[in-house]
């Protein structure tokens, strides 16, 4: 009998491996945006903004719960503000032709109209009018899409991180982080700085033209034990002692696959560079059943220099994680 499709989650999930790759390193693994990429158990990558099918209604509702509690997971260096309403403006327009079903952005000179018929969202506005939206258009866009919105500019010949909307971050904050350079941000990752990856990466930023979408796909192994998205340093006490937890009590199908997909876009009206970030999760468990994932995952994991290893927290147990994942027994 044929084996049924695979559908749901596992099918959209951007499997962050070319098909024929053994060895990762961190690399400037830039490609094309919007261009669909077929996996071993589905698609994914046809639009910049990827809803989540069936779960958005969660991830919004858990993004508005973290904003509602904790506002300070927008931060803004001063002069940002009209590459916020920049941001807002082209995502808001990409929904709207990417999703039209659901979404749709009516325009009148500095005019719009938003709906968002999953969300419920119903919101003219004015655009660089504050008083005219709920929130600020960091904010209003976060509280839209599933994705973490950051913005780079150019101050002293380097690019900065100077505003961010964060509710997913894996074990950074972006109180700390907004207003750093490039090189600052990227200082903790082995070999980024030593080996020119980050200069070659702020090169690629500084040159990227208005016209054309970028991405790259980044990858690790969660610090949570669950599907719990936001990792981030103010939720460290939710989430601090799952792994602990998890690898005491040898339960390797917990194990989550964390998976962000990077685009990169120059705003026309403001030139700014945006940096956004969605994430995705896999156990180990769904990925077990995907033969190919799961040879390859191991092969990639196990391979990886130690300094790499540790660096992504899993150093100390990915022998035995890998070796349930590829045979069912730990070493």
């Amino acid at each position: 009998m044929e084996a049924a499709p695979i559908q749901g989650h596992t099918a959209r999930l951007p499997w962050p491996f070319p098909d024929d790759l053994s060895a990762f390193r961190y690399s400037v693994n830039v490609e094309p945006g919007r261009s669909p990429h077929r996996t071993a158990a589905g698609q994914w990558g046809a639009h910049i903004v990827d809803l989540g099918g069936e779960e958005y209604g969660a991830i919004m509702a858990e993004r508005r719960r973290i904003l509602d509690a904790d506002p300070q997971r927008l931060k803004m260096m001063p002069g940002m503000m009209p590459a916020a309403w920049d941001l807002l403006l082209y995502y808001l327009r990409d929904l709207s032709l990417s999703y039209p079903a659901i979404m749709s952005l009516e325009e009148d000179g500095d005019r719009f109209h938003w709906r968002n018929r999953a969300l419920g969202t119903d919101q003219a506005f004015v655009l660089g009018d504050l008083d005219s939206l709920p929130y600020d258009p960091m904010t209003f866009l976060g509280r839209e899409i599933p994705d973490d919105l950051l913005l780079v500019k150019e101050r002293d010949g380097k690019l900065h991180f100077d505003a961010g909307l964060v509710t997913f971050a894996a074990a950074w904050s972006v109180s700390f982080d907004v207003g750093m350079s490039m090189y600052e941000i990227h200082s903790p990752v082995p070999r980024m700085n030593r080996e020119r990856i980050t200069a070659r990466a702020e090169q690629f930023l500084s040159h990227l033209p208005a016209d054309q979408v970028y991405r790259r796909v980044n990858w690790t192994l969660s610090a949570s034990g669950s599907r719990k998205l936001d990792v981030s340093l103010e939720e460290l006490p939710e989430w601090g002692t799952d792994i602990a937890e998890l690898v005491r009590d040898k339960d390797w199908g917990r194990l989550q696959l964390r998976i962000e997909v990077e685009h990169f876009i120059r705003l026309p009206m403001t030139g700014a560079v945006t940096f956004n970030i969605r994430t995705h999760m896999s156990s180990l468990e769904e990925i077990k059943r995907i033969p190919a994932w799961r040879d390859q995952l191991a092969t990639v994991v196990l391979e990886l220099p130690e300094d790499l290893a540790a660096y992504k927290g899993f150093l100390d147990y990915r022998q035995d994680a890998m070796a349930w994942l590829t045979d069912g027994s730990a070493s």
